[in-house]
C-alpha cells in the first residue's frame, strides 16, 4: 500500500482572514474627497459608486493619490480593467521635489490583464522595477478575471508586503526601502492612442496598524503516492467523435477539446455533464491552451497557424518562420511570462511542406517567432515542470521524451533523455509527475524519469489533462474522465 506523506511549507491563505470590522473607507462612493492627482493627465471621475480612470493620449502615467500617508496597514479593494490597459495600485509611495522632479515612485501592486498574468505582483514604480513577479505563482496568475471585477487584499506590515488576488496568494516581499507613503490608483500612459480605455475601482477600505495574517501549513506529496486509483474506472463523458485531442481547462471551469477531422472545438461542463460545440470550423485545431487572461490559444493544424481567441475575436500569432509556412502546429504551452512554445510536426502528406525540419518554436509577448529546437524527429506534446524550470518535449518519431532546462525567456538548453517513450499529449501534477499517452496507455513518470504508474483507457489515448484529481482523456472517438488520481493537477 502507498501512502500520502504530508510535510509542511509556509503558505498564506484567505481562509484564515478574520472578520475584523475595524475598516475605514478610503473612498466615499460619491466624490474624490481625500484624493489628489499627480503625474499625468488621465481623467478620474466618480460613476455609480466607482472611481473611473480614463486614458488620454500623449501623457505619462497618472496617479490618483490619497492625501494622507499610510505605514502599516491592510488594504482591500476591487478593480475592473480594460483588457488592453496596464494599471496598478501604489502603496507606500511618494512624490518628492528632490527625486526626479516629483515623479511618483514606490511599491505598486500590478494590474496586468495581458496573457502574462502578473496581476498581484509587486513592481517598484519609478525606481527599481520588478521586485516580486508571479513567475512561480501559477494559481495567482490564473486567478485574474478578464472583463470582470477582481478583489485585492494587500498587507503591508513592517518590511513585509503580501498580496492576494481573488483570495489566491500572489506576491510575498521583504523590503525596507520605504516604510510609509500615500496610496494611489494608476492609469498607465498609452502613448498616442486616441480611443479612451478605462480602469475602475470600488469598495476601497483600509485597516491601519494591522498585523499580518497567520500562515498555515500546506501538505506536500511524499515519494510513494499512488498516482492512479488502485481500481481505475473510466467514465465516458461524450462519444461519437472521429478523433479527439487537445483538452484544456477554461477560465469558466469547463473543459475544451477538439474533434480534429470534424473541425469542431467542443466544451464539456462538469457541473451539467453536457457537451456542446464551442467553435466550428476550427481549422482542424489540435492543441489548446488558455492564457491567464482567459484567451484561448489554438494550434490550427489544418490552417497551419497558431491563433489566439479573445471573445469572438480571433487573431493569428504565427503562420510562418523565415518566410516559410509552418508545417502543421500541433501542441503548445504558455510559460511564466506569457510566451508560447509550440511544436510543428507534419503528419500525412508532405508534398506541400515548405520547412526542411519539424521543429519547436517560441512566440514572445510581442509575437516574435523564434526556433528553439530543430533537431527532433517529430515533436508533438510538451509540458512544463511545476516551477517552469524544465520543458518536456515528446518526440514520438524517436520514441523519446526529452527534457530541457529553461535557460532564459524563450531559451532552452541542456537537452537530455527523460523517458524512453513517445507521446502525443502530456500533463503534469503538483509533485512534478509527468503523464504521457503512449501505445494505448497513460503512463506516469516521476521527475527523475522513473515510471510510477500506468492505466489503460477504453480507447487508445491521444491526450490527457489533470484538473484537481480528475484526469480528462481524449481517446479516439471518446472523451473520458478518471477520478480519484493520487496527486492533484496544478489547476484549479
Amino acid at each position: 500500500m502507498r501512502f500520502l506523506i504530508p510535510t509542511f511549507a509556509l503558505l498564506f491563505s484567505s481562509s484564515v482572514f478574520g472578520q475584523d470590522e475595524n475598516w475605514t473607507p478610503l473612498f466615499n462612493g460619491k466624490d474624490l474627497t481625500g484624493w489628489t492627482q499627480k503625474g499625468g493627465e488621465a481623467k478620474y471621475v466618480v460613476e455609480n459608486g466607482e472611481i473611473v480612470g480614463t486614458t488620454v493620449p500623449k501623457t505619462p502615467n497618472s496617479f490618483l493619490c490619497t492625501e494622507k500617508n499610510y505605514g502599516d496597514f491592510i488594504l482591500e479593494l476591487e478593480f475592473k480593467v480594460h483588457p488592453e490597459l496596464n494599471s496598478g495600485v501604489q502603496i507606500r509611495s511618494n512624490s518628492l521635489p528632490d527625486y526626479k522632479d516629483g515623479r511618483v515612485h514606490g511599491y505598486q501592486v500590478e494590474i496586468d490583464p495581458s496573457r502574462r498574468g502578473w496581476s498581484g505582483g509587486i513592481y517598484d514604480e519609478g525606481r527599481r522595477g520588478w521586485l516580486n513577479d508571479l513567475r512561480e505563482r501559477l494559481k495567482a496568475r490564473y486567478a485574474f478575471k478578464q472583463n470582470d471585477w477582481n478583489h485585492y487584499r494587500i498587507e503591508a506590515v513592517g518590511d513585509r508586503i503580501r498580496t492576494w488576488i481573488n483570495g489566491e496568494p500572489a506576491a510575498d516581499l521583504k523590503d525596507d526601502m520605504t516604510a510609509s507613503g500615500f496610496i494611489a490608483l494608476q492609469v498607465h500612459g498609452v502613448g498616442n492612442r486616441e480611443d479612451p480605455i478605462t480602469v475602475r475601482w470600488r469598495n476601497i477600505r483600509i485597516r491601519e496598524n494591522a498585523e499580518l495574517s497567520p500562515e498555515i501549513g500546506k501538505p506536500e506529496y511524499g515519494k510513494n503516492v499512488a498516482v492512479f486509483p488502485e481500481n481505475p474506472v473510466f467514465k465516458t463523458l461524450a462519444d461519437g467523435f472521429k478523433f479527439t485531442e487537445g483538452p484544456a481547462l477554461g477560465p469558466d471551469g469547463r473543459i475544451y477539446f477538439n474533434d480534429i477531422p470534424n473541425e469542431r472545438t467542443h466544451v464539456y461542463d462538469p457541473e451539467t455533464g453536457k457537451t456542446s460545440v464551442f467553435r466550428e470550423p476550427s481549422g482542424r485545431a489540435n492543441g489548446l491552451f488558455f492564457s491567464p487572461n482567459g484567451s484561448l490559444i489554438a494550434c490550427e493544424g489544418g490552417n497551419r497557424k497558431v491563433t489566439i481567441q479573445s471573445g469572438d475575436k480571433i487573431e493569428v500569432l504565427a503562420e510562418s518562420f523565415d518566410g516559410k509556412k509552418l508545417n502543421s502546429p500541433n501542441d503548445l504551452v504558455i510559460d511564466s511570462i506569457g510566451g508560447i512554445y509550440f511544436t510543428d510536426p507534419r503528419y500525412g502528406k508532405r508534398d506541400d511542406m515548405e520547412m526542411d525540419v519539424e521543429a519547436v518554436y517560441y512566440i514572445d509577448r510581442k509575437n516574435k517567432v523564434t526556433r528553439v529546437a530543430g533537431d527532433l524527429t517529430k515533436p508533438n506534446g510538451l509540458i512544463f515542470s511545476p516551477d517552469f524550470k524544465t520543458l518536456y518535449i515528446a518526440d514520438p518519431g524517436a520514441e523519446t521524451i526529452w527534457a530541457y532546462d529553461v535557460t532564459g525567456d524563450g531559451k532552452i538548453g541542456n537537452k537530455r533523455k527523460f523517458a524512453p517513450v513517445g507521446s502525443d499529449g502530456m500533463t503534469v501534477d503538483q509533485a512534478g509527475n509527468i503523464y504521457v499517452t503512449f501505445k494505448g496507455e497513460v503512463i506516469a513518470f516521476n521527475k527523475d524519469g522513473r515510471e510510477v504508474g500506468r492505466v489503460k483507457p477504453p480507447e487508445a489515448p491521444a491526450n490527457c489533462l489533470l484538473v484537481g484529481t480528475t484526469m480528462y482523456i481524449t481517446a479516439r472517438k471518446g472523451f473520458y474522465a478518471l477520478e480519484g488520481c493520487g496527486v492533484a493537477g496544478l489547476l484549479p
